[in-house]
């Protein structure tokens, strides 16, 4: 990320401009692969500070089991497809005596422990597969702490400090997903350091009753999410399902990398069985995901590798990934409903910022958007939210997310489909302003371009409002914005009108009973 130099912050955020918004989607740190299968006998021994954190997350919540204890049964059905119904959990017991939970792809999942295990030897730093590791938590502070430089000490977008009730201008979301969960954890921390309370090393708080309580994060059943791609589309989910090699391998390129990875000596024989799987999405990928994963803790790749095969294998996976994202249709299916959060959360910011509103605690609740949320609770586990905890329209959003969120929203929103799979830590962040000293003509402030539907009609949309997204500290340019008096007259295509914004969405985001029927299936006729 830039140095925010005092040129750095007058050219990007000119006095003239003022901030009325920030919402940030983040990918989760760097973690342990998802599965090793080029290197099965490699041992992840970086999660020693993860774990300790994640039992402290899992007992605040009630979902932490004493050694031996049987595990309620799930709470959700996709457990069941996962072959974990009715299973019995452990908590694994360190060397020092100190009880953790293994971190789960999902808190509200059971998983059968291992035949045979001896949980008194289990290592404290190890990390389960997929799990985020110590050097993820770092990195994600790290990020945490530029946010703070950036919102708080520069642009007093948000408190110094975490008043009263941070529900009044801050929302937190994250995937139901153990590393992402942790990740908010850690960027948190970085954003407000020592809040609640730090711990003995100084500026990490812990992730507890307390923590929870000071800062409410929310998540959602993974039925309802939307962070993932609507995967419950059957027509978006038909692209992703039964991915075979052979039909990849009809584009030269492809077919040149797939034969290049068979030819490894120090893999190719494993990496060949991974690519001749019929796979979910990508038979690429799972090579590539193991392989940085490796460079992100220090290890060496394979000698016979170059970088150039690794970001091949990287530009393979995200066009079999994310290719279809350049289709409308997949825009709408898999993200329409995303992208309608964004909008509304939006809006809300310029209905509140139009009223006078010079307060975030006076801001309006949130509105349809955060319906299906459940909170992460201090005192009751993962709940529905009280009235009274409904937060309020934010200044600032903070997602929490994956790799197949950011690549997907970032494409839509102006990205290049053809570049590499974004790193770790990775944030897409979507900035709204106010000019609020230019005079604008009377004909900006009366006009009326196409917006989502689900907005409702105005014929008195307010002037002066623009959208910049940047990913990372790369400014995207949506094609709506280009046109002369459709961007900022100063600073560019990149700082698009809030009208041009809304008409890049309109076809993107569908009415909820439209989209429901978009997705289904017509079996033809026999």
């Amino acid at each position: 990320m830039p140095e925010l130099t005092t040129a750095y912050m007058q050219q990007k955020y000119p006095s003239y401009l003022q901030l009325v918004q920030a919402q940030v989607f983040f990918r989760h740190g760097e973690r342990a692969p998802v599965k090793s299968h080029l290197y099965p006998e490699n041992k992840w021994l970086y999660c020693e500070r993860a774990n300790r954190l994640h039992s402290e997350f899992m007992k605040a919540i009630g979902q932490f089991l004493a050694l031996d204890e049987d595990m309620p049964p799930p709470k959700i059905g996709t457990a069941e497809k996962n072959g974990n119904a009715g299973g019995a959990r452990r908590v694994h017991v360190g060397i020092d005596g100190l009880k953790y939970e293994p971190a789960k792809w999902s808190i509200r999942l059971g998983e059968m422990s291992p035949a045979g295990e001896n949980p008194g030897a289990w290592d404290p730093r190890a990390c389960q597969m997929g799990q985020l590791s110590d050097v993820g938590l770092d990195t994600l502070y790290r990020s945490g702490v530029y946010l703070r430089k950036l919102y708080a000490d520069k642009l007093r977008l948000i408190p110094k400090t975490p008043m009263d009730n941070v529900s009044d201008w801050l929302y937190v979301r994250a995937t139901d997903y153990s590393r992402v969960i942790q990740s908010t954890h850690a960027l948190l921390a970085g954003l407000y350091p020592g809040y609640p309370g730090a711990s003995s090393n100084g500026h990490w708080s812990p992730f507890d009753k307390n923590f929870l309580r000071q800062f409410p994060i929310h998540t959602r059943h993974l039925e309802e999410e939307t962070m993932h791609g609507n995967f419950a589309c059957d027509i978006f989910r038909r692209h992703f399902t039964d991915i075979k090699i052979a039909d990849a391998r009809q584009l030269k390129w492809l077919d040149d990398l797939y034969r290049q990875t068979e030819q490894l000596p120090e893999i190719g024989g494993r990496a060949k069985l991974v690519m001749d799987r019929v796979c979910f999405a990508s038979n690429y990928h799972p090579i590539f995901d193991e392989i940085m994963s490796m460079i992100a803790h220090g290890q060496a790749m394979p000698a016979s590798m170059s970088r150039e095969h690794l970001d091949a294998l990287g530009r393979a996976s995200k066009l079999q990934w994310m290719g279809v994202i350049s289709e409308l249709n997949a825009q709408r299916l898999g993200f329409g409903r995303l992208l309608d959060d964004i909008v509304q959360t939006m809006h809300q910011a310029v209905s509140a910022a139009e009223t006078g509103a010079a307060a975030a605690s006076i801001w309006p609740k949130m509105g349809a958007q955060r319906q299906k949320d459940l909170l992460l609770s201090h005192d009751a586990g993962v709940r529905s939210e009280t009235e009274s905890e409904t937060p309020r329209v934010p200044r600032l959003a903070l997602y929490g997310a994956h790799d197949i969120t950011l690549g997907p929203l970032s494409i839509i929103l102006g990205a290049n489909a053809q570049s590499n799979w974004l790193p770790f830590a990775s944030m897409l962040t979507i900035e709204l302003f106010k000019d609020f000293q230019t005079m604008w003509p009377e004909h900006q402030v009366k006009r009326c371009l196409s917006r989502p539907p689900t907005l409702k009609p105005s014929s008195d949309t307010p002037a002066g409002y623009f959208v910049r997204v940047k990913l990372d500290d790369t400014e995207l340019q949506l094609p709506t914005c280009l046109p002369k008096g459709k961007h900022h007259p100063t600073m560019g295509p990149s700082m698009c009108s809030l009208e041009a914004f809304y008409e890049h969405l309109a076809p993107v985001v569908p009415l909820p009973q439209d989209a429901e029927k978009e997705c289904r299936i017509v079996s033809p006729p026999a």
